[in-house]
C-alpha cells in the first residue's frame, strides 16, 4: 500500500491562512464585540473584567447582550447555545425566573448589611436537612471556598 507524505511546512500554511480566515469572519460577524473590547481595553487587563473570559483564542472577547435558559445573545444579537453555562448557569440555568423573582425581592429589602439575616436559622436548617452535613460557611467567591478548605 503506497503511503503518501505531505509537507509540515504547507500543513502550516494551510493551518495559519485557515486561522487567518476564520478570524476576519468572527471580526466581521461580532463589530459591536470587538468594540466593546475597544472601550473596555483601557480599564480591564485584555479587555474583560477577569482575565479569563478572554482565554478562547478569538480576536476580540464575545460580549454578551443577554442570557435565558441555556442560551445567550452576544452584543451583536447572535443567539448561542451555552456549553459553559459558567458557575451559576450550569446549576440553574441563566436568569430562570423563580430565581430572579427572588432576587428581585431580596434586592428590595437589601442587598448586604454584613449581618446575618432572619432567615438565616431556616436557611441553615434547610442546608443540613438536604446535604446532611449540620454545618456550613458560605463563601462569594472561588477563591474564599478555597481558603476556606486550606483552612
Amino acid at each position: 500500500m503506497p503511503t503518501t507524505q505531505v509537507s509540515t511546512d504547507k500543513l502550516s500554511i494551510n493551518a495559519a491562512s485557515l486561522i487567518a480566515r476564520e478570524r476576519q469572519r468572527y471580526l466581521k460577524l461580532h463589530p459591536a464585540s470587538h468594540q466593546l473590547g475597544q472601550q473596555t481595553s483601557p480599564h480591564f487587563l485584555y479587555g474583560v473584567p477577569m482575565h479569563w473570559m478572554n482565554d478562547w483564542g478569538t480576536p476580540a472577547p464575545l460580549f454578551v447582550h443577554q442570557a435565558q435558559g441555556a442560551h445567550f445573545t452576544c452584543a451583536d444579537g447572535i443567539d448561542y447555545a451555552d456549553f459553559c453555562l459558567g458557575d451559576t448557569g450550569a446549576m440553574f440555568g441563566h436568569s430562570p425566573e423563580p430565581v430572579a423573582r427572588a432576587l428581585e425581592r431580596q434586592a428590595r429589602r437589601g442587598y448586604t448589611t454584613m449581618l446575618p439575616g432572619m432567615i438565616a436559622p431556616e436557611v441553615g436548617a434547610a442546608l443540613a436537612e438536604q446535604f446532611s452535613l449540620p454545618c456550613w460557611q458560605l463563601t462569594t467567591t472561588a477563591t474564599d471556598a478555597n481558603r476556606f478548605v486550606l483552612r
